[in-house]
C-alpha cells in the first residue's frame, strides 16, 4: 500500500469512527502479556501472543464488560458497549490496544475505570499497564489512527471487535 492509499484509509477511518452520539467516551490503553507458561506433560513451554489471540482476548473482555454494564440484554440480544479498538505492537514491541470506549450508563461513570481495569485484568492475556482517561474526544481517535507502531496499518483496526452503533 502506498502513502496516498494509507492516508486515504486513515481519513476514511477517522470519518467512520464518529463518537458524537456517545454518552461518556473514555480513552483507554490496555497492554497484554506477551507470553505465558503452558503445562505440556512433564515440562512447561511458552505460549506467545499473536494478533489472533489478542483479538480473541479483547472480544472476551468486551463481552464480559458489556454484560456487567448492560445486564441480560448483552446476552439475550447481543447488545454491546460501544468500542473502537486499534492494536499496536509486534516486532519487539509489546502488543497493546488503544481503545475508545463509551460508558452508556450515567450511574456507573464514577466506577467505570475500575470496572474496565478489573475486567481486563481477569482476561487471560491482560497485563497491568492500563491507562484510562475520561472525557475523551476526537483527538483520541486521531491519535489511535496514527501510522507509527503499526506494522500493517490497514490491519490495525480490530474490526471483529469494533462496535459503534448509531
Amino acid at each position: 500500500m502506498n502513502r496516498t492509499q494509507t492516508l486515504s484509509h486513515q481519513a476514511a477511518f477517522r470519518e467512520f469512527a464518529r463518537i458524537d452520539h456517545w454518552h461518556a467516551p473514555h480513552a483507554v490503553t490496555l497492554t497484554m502479556k506477551q507470553g505465558m507458561p503452558v503445562a505440556n506433560g512433564y515440562r512447561s513451554t511458552m505460549a506467545y501472543l499473536d494478533e489472533g489471540k489478542a483479538s480473541q482476548n479483547l472480544g472476551h473482555f468486551h463481552s464480559v464488560l458489556s454484560r456487567k454494564l448492560l445486564g441480560k440484554p448483552a446476552d439475550r440480544y447481543g447488545k454491546r458497549v460501544p468500542l473502537i479498538p486499534v492494536i499496536e505492537g509486534g516486532n519487539d514491541k509489546r502488543f497493546h490496544y488503544h481503545i475508545m470506549i463509551d460508558c452508556p450508563r450515567a450511574d456507573l461513570q464514577s466506577d467505570f475505570s475500575n470496572l474496565v481495569r478489573d475486567t481486563w485484568l481477569r482476561t487471560q492475556w491482560g497485563h497491568d499497564q492500563i491507562d484510562i482517561q475520561p472525557q475523551a474526544d476526537i483527538g483520541w481517535i486521531n491519535y489511535i489512527s496514527k501510522f507509527r507502531d503499526k506494522p500493517n496499518y490497514s490491519d490495525a483496526v480490530d474490526w471483529p471487535n469494533y462496535h459503534n452503533p448509531d
